[in-house]
């Protein structure tokens, strides 16, 4: 039997509805593990602005973000100067 149409549902509603049904977890427990997610996603954003700007420390980032991150972002850093150098030599 078709199930009724989502389509006057919002997305995040329609996502949770799915997650619950596909998971077995009820919709309290899957906005909590979403909102933990989130948060960590966003909080590391966070730290990795703060430690490009020179806002943190290497120490401190490396606590947050773990030394494989701090790496790529270094790498990222230098590869970027080492452009703009080659750029304004052209």
């Amino acid at each position: 039997m078709n199930q009724p149409s989502n389509t006057s549902l919002s997305p995040v509603t329609q996502a949770l509805s799915f997650l619950a049904r596909q998971t077995g977890q009820d919709e309290t427990q899957l906005l909590s593990r979403a909102l933990r997610l989130g948060l960590d996603l966003l909080y590391r954003q966070a730290v990795e602005q703060a430690f490009i700007e020179g806002e943190l420390s290497r120490a401190e980032a490396l606590l947050i973000l773990g030394a494989a991150r701090v790496q790529e972002i270094e790498y990222a850093q230098q590869a970027l100067a080492q452009d703009v150098a080659r750029g304004l030599e052209l």
